[in-house]
């Protein structure tokens, strides 16, 4: 069963913990047996009750000392991605892969670690015990204000791509700039933080929950994937016409998830994770489109 599947709106997740009496533990366990609505009601509520109160400035100081840049070697102020991992952590080969097409379109890139230097085991975050997207947009928000004062972004110029729960976080990170609502553990909606964000990519995530920010969005789904249900995606679509000029998808039949790591790491293997190098150059193709129309 795949995980997120028929998940109503990201508002009402907190009601869902009422709809069973013990909630599966692990991704794995609701991947094999269902009981996602649960699950993830659980894990907002853990969240909300136990993330303490933190400011921009003091996430940045967390995030930052860990950020490897990626930009391209003449001199300038560049477009400029900001990359956030899957739950099994940041993968060097497939930041190293998207670094390489993106310099190569005078792009430059920073992937962002949520886990490095806060002790996070990464087994944690994919059971949703830690760090869920609901928190880690917090550190969506703290990339995009650090980006824009570096000598070397255009800030009006901002993409952000995220990969599997990276793409979660991503997509809710849009949720809430949508009400200006500050992700948990947030003091603060910042002001004026989405401007320039020109572009989401996110790969491989469920599109649930309704925004309305005018961020082009390219959702990239697989197939075939263990734990994401494109139907989500489908979904939005369709009940949101309105977003139609913002919104569009791209299934490629056959793909796994994780389809774009040419390197998968061990986690990503024994999900059964299969590179798709024509997935890959079709979904570096459309970027490359989407880009160049800035």
């Amino acid at each position: 069963m795949k995980v997120f599947k028929a998940l109503c709106s990201f508002f009402v997740v907190t009601s869902l913990i009422a709809c069973g009496s013990a909630p599966r533990s692990t991704l794995e366990e609701v991947a094999d047996n269902g009981g996602v609505e649960e699950f993830l009601g659980k894990a907002y509520t853990d969240a909300k009750a136990t993330v303490q109160t933190r400011d921009l400035a003091s996430i940045n100081a967390e995030l930052r000392p860990h950020d490897r840049v990626y930009k391209p070697d003449e001199k300038g102020r560049f477009p400029t991605v900001l990359f956030f991992h899957g739950c099994s952590g940041a993968t060097l080969s497939h930041e190293q892969d998207w670094a390489e097409f993106y310099n190569g379109i005078g792009v430059a890139m920073i992937a962002v670690d949520s886990y490095s230097g806060r002790g996070i085991e990464w087994e944690q975050a994919c059971d949703m015990k830690v760090m869920t997207p609901w928190q880690r947009a917090a550190d969506v928000l703290a990339s995009i204000d650090f980006a824009k004062q570096q000598a070397f972004v255009n800030a009006e110029h901002i993409i952000l791509m995220g990969f599997s729960h990276g793409a979660i976080t991503v997509w809710t990170t849009q949720v809430f700039a949508s009400t200006k609502t500050a992700p948990l553990g947030l003091d603060a909606w910042p002001e004026d933080v989405m401007n320039g964000v020109q572009l989401s990519l996110p790969f491989y995530g469920s599109c649930i929950g309704r925004w309305t920010v005018p961020v082009k969005t390219i959702a990239f789904l697989a197939e075939d994937d263990r734990y994401i249900d494109e139907q989500s995606c489908i979904d939005f679509a369709k009940q949101n016409s309105d977003m139609a000029d913002y919104f569009s998808y791209k299934i490629f039949p056959g793909a796994t998830h994780t389809f774009d790591h040419s390197r998968p790491n061990a986690s990503n293997v024994e999900a059964g994770s299969v590179y798709d190098a024509g997935a890959t150059s079709e979904a570096m193709a459309m970027i490359a489109q989407a880009i160049a129309a800035f």
